[in-house]
């Protein structure tokens, strides 16, 4: 009912919380429905620590507030704060989780962004994590979501976040922007220090990569932002960005 948006009579819970054989199921659904009305009417606190390590019904383990940034439900995130959360608790780093869940977006995006970082929130993840910087360069890369993505990219870095940090995989911020074809994004990270001669796990520089979708306007722009990239900078499999280019179906 609260998915769907029509409003569950107090008395109906009342009598259905006492043969519900798992508080996390219903804490989780009122969570990802934004059902904060239930979530305070059954008193979730009383029964269920908000620092409880959780199971997802799809096996996942998590916490309720990284549950409530991955749905993009700011104000059960915000709630939960105040209980005293701990953000960095689950696996997935909360900042991450909140730019892909969509909780920072429209007017007040940085100031809920502000909020996150200075109750916990870390712009620096440990190595193997999606960054924040890296998820907020692929909700850059989104369509439609270049402006508020780059703006809290911008915050990110004011903040301190590494330009160089990646995503789970390895790939850095750069090479994100240039596989999407974002210049405006690569030009913003270039201009706040990102280096072009930065590789992936596999040895790979932004202009291998944009030698490889054959956007030539995107590899003058990273060629003339760091000449020093200009240099043959070999692959792990032994290609320059010349060999990228002439292997590619992409490029004529």
């Amino acid at each position: 009912a609260a998915r769907g948006k029509r409003k569950v009579p107090p008395e109906v819970l009342d009598l259905l919380l006492p043969h519900e054989p798992s508080i996390e199921n219903i804490a989780i659904e009122a969570i990802r429905a934004g059902a904060l009305d239930i979530l305070r009417h059954i008193r979730l606190p009383d029964l269920l620590s908000v620092n409880t390590e959780v199971t997802t019904p799809e096996g996942v383990k998590t916490t309720l507030i990284s549950e409530a940034l991955r749905s993009g439900n700011y104000d059960i995130v915000r709630a939960f704060v105040r209980e005293g959360a701990n953000l960095e608790a689950s696996a997935e780093p909360a900042i991450s989780s909140g730019i892909k869940g969509g909780c920072f977006k429209g007017k007040e995006a940085l100031e809920r962004l502000d909020h996150i970082r200075r109750s916990g929130g870390l712009v620096n993840t440990p190595e193997g994590t999606l960054s924040p910087l890296a998820a907020a360069v692929q909700a850059a890369n989104e369509r439609g979501n270049l402006r508020n993505g780059n703006k809290i990219i911008n915050y990110l870095i004011q903040s301190g976040a590494d330009i160089g940090s990646t995503d789970a995989q390895g790939t850095p911020a750069l090479h994100l922007a240039t596989a999407a074809g974002n210049g405006k994004t690569a030009l913003l990270l270039l201009k706040r220090g990102a280096q072009a001669t930065q590789t992936d796990r596999d040895g790979r520089t932004a202009l291998h990569v944009a030698a490889a979708n054959g956007d030539g306007k995107l590899y003058k722009l990273l060629a003339s932002q760091c000449p020093s990239s200009c240099k043959p900078i070999y692959s792990h499999a032994g290609s320059t960005s010349l060999h990228e280019a002439l292997c590619s179906e992409r490029v004529s």
